[in-house]
């Protein structure tokens, strides 16, 4: 049992995102479309990989989660090929879109029938929504290039959504959590291991990939929110600032005089300080 755990839960989503990160790092041209596509479908994979394939049309609420990821892949790796959004409040319209739609098809039910439930995914989409206004608003649109945090903090993201649903009593969704951690985590090492061999662009996402990485992140804590029976609101909402308030990182990873191998150690830990506070907060309010 535990060996079959930690194979289908770190080892296998592992090794996902280390593939995920040689390929795009060999095809450099295709590389926006290839993390953009990837990313969504290596963890809807992960997912199957859990819990099984999903039957069609799919009945339990969680069970749509797997189908909103490879549309959503899809989707943005067609945005990423074809589409350059320069406006910031399109910017934002995008990721109302992209996480209102998918939350009303997986738990309207429940939303419809849990005031509390509604309330926390309504701020939680509103916290992304005005994140993403705010950062479009930061970047400079010449560049191309995302925060250098920012996979950083999306890792803290699934960790603190993992642990947070672990103590909400829902263990459906802290496995799926932990193995996205985990395909982060194989991302994270291959891109770090480069950063150290010289390429300081290795951190850098893409506009639309970058929101890709976020997008599957922030999916797996919204579906959280809405179907774990008593995760911490408070935790929650925390753990959704880490990406809300991502363009704040944008200044630190500009500091002066950290070596280069502990820029990106740093700069996420950093970046991780509302994910962190997330998992104290359900810490502290279910160890009594």
């Amino acid at each position: 049992m535990l060996q079959t755990m930690l194979l289908t839960i770190i080892a296998i989503p592992l090794v996902f995102g280390v593939a995920i990160a040689f390929l795009a790092r060999q095809l450099p041209g295709a590389r926006g479309v290839i993390l953009a596509l990837l990313v969504p479908v290596c963890a809807a994979a992960v997912f199957i990989i859990l819990e099984g394939f999903p039957a069609l049309p799919p009945v339990r609420a969680l069970h749509k989660l797997p189908y909103v990821l490879v549309m959503g892949g899809l989707v943005l790796a067609v945005a990423s090929w074809r589409l350059r959004i320069q406006s910031a409040v399109i910017s934002g319209v995008a990721t109302l879109t992209a996480l209102g739609l998918p939350v009303w098809w997986i738990g309207k039910n429940i939303l419809a029938s849990n005031q509390q439930k509604l309330i926390v995914t309504a701020a939680l989409v509103a916290i992304a929504a005005a994140g993403g206004i705010w950062f479009a608003s930061k970047r400079k649109a010449e560049t191309g290039v995302q925060n250098p945090v920012l996979p950083q903090a999306v890792f803290a993201t699934s960790l603190a959504t993992s642990l947070v649903a672990i103590l909400g009593g829902y263990m459906g969704m802290a496995m799926f959590n932990g193995a996205l951690t985990a395909l982060l985590g194989g991302y994270l090492l291959v891109i770090y291991i480069a950063h150290l061999r010289g390429d300081r662009t290795a951190f850098a996402l893409g506009h639309v990939s970058g929101f890709a990485f976020a997008w599957v992140a922030y999916m797996g804590l919204l579906t959280t929110a809405m179907l774990a029976p008593v995760a911490s609101s408070a935790a929650l909402i925390a753990t959704g600032l880490t990406l809300g308030l991502l363009p704040l990182s944008a200044h630190t990873s500009r500091l002066p005089n950290v070596p280069a191998g502990l820029r990106p150690i740093l700069f996420g830990l950093l970046a991780a300080v509302p994910a962190i506070a997330g998992i104290l907060i359900a810490g502290v309010q279910f160890s009594g």
